[in-house]
């Protein structure tokens, strides 16, 4: 008897080693690297007023940004002199971040173009994303001065002093340029931007096109703005060279803080697949990788659990373990900065081991211990 069993037992054993080896490998690939308190990559510049970010960075306002309440259009202005390090990607350089829109106000970088975006409501209350953008403004290594100056008619950029790009159609409300300052990143994904912030100002006004040029050559010969002038909501010269704070020159307004560790400071937790669908390529790939990621683990695990009971409880059991292990992973994601925390992996993951699950028929499950060793599976 013992010896008839023993066959069956070392089935067993080979599958369950694969399950472990599965599911290592799943949460390997989806939870690594498991920092989630990474050191914050932010230091002060030694040759001169600034800091840099040397990998994934954060400089956070320690408390919101207050401008006036209303959402009429209003002139505002925005200075931001930077030096940026790379350009492959899409980073993230600054933004105004408030609970009910995440995406209020983006400074971005798109490979070398400047991108600026934010969310308004169009006519059903409904939150759109419009935005603006800049071909070939950033290059690796050169300071630039960008200077975005909004009112009733229209936004216009500027590139060190001098008009670079008009918008007519695009307009930025003062309170726009309000809540919690978050620099170096998306302040809801990881988006980290490389490179120099030398100077920020914000405005309560829009600068002419004189005043425009003189604050350039301000930023530039060293010196800096001058705080008192009238309207500045807020005004960074990073001239302290040291330490986490990075204080506000303009009366009132919020400092900054450079955090120990990196983080997404407004990350969501399971995200909902409304939300994260996009009409794109990519996010094509990454349903198509999450569900063949998963294919393997349902037909592994089914397999196993189908050894000791039948295949309809074995094929139930199994995507329940999926949907719970998927579930978890993204949970655990909302903690890591690297990754994503959203609801449609969980559908997707779980899809992969029904159809793995699927697959695991008998004669299949034969024919893959087959390859495991020489044993049967006797009938």
């Amino acid at each position: 008897m013992v010896i008839e069993q023993l066959p069956a037992t070392r089935k067993k054993r080979r599958l369950g080693i694969l399950c472990g080896i599965t599911v290592t490998a799943i949460l390997a690939a989806t939870l690594w690297p498991f920092n989630p308190l990474p050191r914050n990559k932010v230091r002060w510049l030694t040759e001169a007023n600034g800091i840099t970010f040397d990998g994934a960075g954060l400089v956070i306002s320690d408390e919101p940004l207050r401008t006036e309440e209303d959402r009429t259009q209003q002139a505002c202005t925005l200075e931001l002199l930077l030096r940026p390090a790379a350009m492959k990607s899409l980073y993230t350089i600054l933004s105004f971040y408030t609970p009910n829109r995440p995406g209020q106000f983006l400074v971005r970088q798109w490979t070398d173009g400047l991108l600026v975006s934010h969310d308004v409501a169009d006519d059903r209350n409904k939150i759109k994303r419009r935005k603006i953008d800049v071909d070939h403004a950033f290059e690796v290594g050169k300071i630039l001065l960008v200077t975005i100056v909004s009112g009733p008619n229209g936004t216009t950029v500027y590139k060190n002093g001098r008009q670079a790009k008009f918008f007519r159609t695009f307009t930025i409300s003062r309170n726009e340029l309000s809540g919690q300052i978050v620099m170096g990143t998306s302040p809801v994904e990881y988006q980290p931007w490389l490179g120099e912030v030398r100077g920020l100002a914000i405005y309560s006004k829009g600068l002419t096109p004189a005043q425009v040029f003189e604050h350039y050559k301000a930023w530039t010969d060293g010196s800096g703005v001058n705080p008192s002038e009238p309207d500045t909501v807020a005004l960074y010269r990073f001239t302290e060279r040291a330490g986490n704070k990075l204080h506000n020159a303009a009366h009132g307004g919020p400092d900054l803080e450079i955090p120990r560790n990196f983080t997404v400071p407004h990350k969501a937790l399971l995200t909902s697949p409304v939300k994260e669908f996009q009409a794109s390529w990519g996010y094509v790939k990454d349903i198509l990788l999450n569900v063949g990621g998963f294919v393997p683990l349902g037909f592994v695990v089914c397999a196993y659990l189908a050894l000791g009971r039948s295949r309809g409880k074995a094929i139930f059991f199994t995507i329940f373990a999926a949907g719970m292990l998927s579930i978890a992973i993204e949970v655990l994601q909302a903690y890591i900065p690297r990754r994503v925390s959203g609801t449609t992996d969980i559908i997707t993951n779980t899809l992969g081991a029904t159809l793995g699950a699927a697959l695991a028929r008998p004669g299949g499950v034969r024919r893959f211990l087959g390859l495991l060793g020489r044993d049967t599976i006797s009938q």
